[in-house]
């Protein structure tokens, strides 16, 4: 093989390593793309509210601390949220998820989970001989029921320390804090307050 082939090989090789790079990082860096609210508002204490009229729900937050961006994979019948803390430094990308499960049936969140649950990722169900005690941490928010869970069927995202499924008759809220798995190691303290402090203003509306 002469000079010639041998530099062309090496020209083709390099630019499939970086065509793949650049894949590998599209898969796991959760973009953010910042868009308008679906009802924008600014309340008179100065923080924004996020109110999705859909779903029937609405949260508050800084101005200055996250982007928000609205997206619908195929096969969603509601739209997903992914947030950036944009407030958040020093620990590289850093935010949560928020999405939406029909719950067609009106399942109490325990039943829903041991024997609906299918993941939207993983697309698996949870092993058939989980116990209800099992399932994490039964919460009260605003009035509905909630389960803080580690168990890795519901905890979808890798780089995820916990997920809390939220209850409002025929749909459930999922979300959960995260960071960047190509550039960040950890949840920052400040992320898991500002994820705290979004959802203890989560409202759900008639």
């Amino acid at each position: 093989m002469n000079t010639k082939n041998i530099a062309i090989g090496l020209l083709f090789g390099i630019l499939i390593f970086l065509v793949a790079i650049t894949l590998l990082s599209k898969e796991n860096i959760i973009p953010f793309e910042p868009k308008t609210s679906l009802t924008p508002k600014i309340l008179e204490n100065g923080l924004y509210r996020f109110t999705d009229a859909e779903v029937g729900y609405y949260f508050d937050y800084p101005s200055d601390a996250l982007y928000i961006s609205v997206g619908k994979n195929k096969g969603e019948i509601y739209n997903h949220l992914t947030i950036q803390f944009s407030s958040v430094h020093g620990y590289g990308y850093q935010g949560m998820m928020l999405y939406v499960i029909p719950n067609p049936k009106k399942l109490a969140l325990e039943e829903f989970l041991l024997h609906e649950f299918k993941g939207m990722w993983t697309k698996q169900a949870p092993p058939i001989n989980t116990q209800k005690e099992e399932l994490g941490e039964f919460l009260n928010l605003n009035g509905h029921p909630a389960i803080k869970t580690t168990l890795q069927n519901y905890v979808e995202i890798e780089t995820s320390a916990f997920f809390i499924y939220i209850h409002n008759g025929d749909k459930i809220i999922a979300t959960g804090p995260m960071y960047g798995i190509m550039n960040g190691s950890e949840i920052a303290p400040a992320s898991l307050q500002l994820f705290n402090q979004i959802l203890n203003t989560l409202t759900f509306t008639p």
